[in-house]
């Protein structure tokens, strides 16, 4: 009887301890569970944009022999292009170059080596200033606010009027 008493016994001290095992791994698990993470929002890989993917929206080249408001519009489209596809800057100046044809290319060559010998950033927010003082200067600007602030209706029609209103607001600051 001996014996089964201490097989008992014995039993009694493996549950026991087979318990406490039990007990200490649970909480070795869970010490080892992350802190609830927020969740991450799921970022789909992108591909960097091509010139073809600009290409696909037709945009015009500019070839510098342009109105002031016709330089205005080919930008205001590129940067529309721009938009759409999420363009960096560096391939906004990029892309923008790669329509220039003709004299606006040998303008943009020259006034990059000016901006270089300068140690001026070449980048997009300078080529847009530098496009914008060669191709719509302020004095064109300016020709169009003073046209939109004297403008009158006069004995034109209210819709001729109207488009030109509309027109020359895009100009006044």
């Amino acid at each position: 009887m001996w014996h089964i008493q201490a097989m008992a016994n014995r039993r009694r001290r493996n549950n026991a301890s087979a318990d406490e095992i039990a007990q200490a791994i649970h909480r070795m698990v869970d010490a080892m569970q992350p802190v609830a993470a927020q969740p991450r929002a799921i970022v789909p890989p992108t591909r960097a944009v091509t010139t073809e993917d600009v290409l696909k929206h037709k945009p015009s080249k500019f070839n510098g022999k342009a109105t002031p408001d016709e330089a205005d519009a080919w930008l205001r489209e590129c940067e529309k292009i721009f938009r759409v596809l999420q363009c960096t800057e560096a391939q906004r100046l990029n892309f923008a170059t790669f329509l220039l044809v003709g004299d606006a290319e040998y303008w943009w060559t020259g006034m990059q080596q000016q901006m270089q010998t300068r140690q001026e950033e070449v980048n997009w927010v300078n080529f847009r200033k530098r496009f914008l003082e060669k191709y719509f200067p302020d004095s064109a600007k300016h020709a169009l606010e003073a046209e939109f602030l004297t403008l009158q209706q006069g004995s034109k029609p209210v819709h001729t009027y109207i488009d030109r209103f509309e027109y020359l607001a895009r100009f006044y600051s």
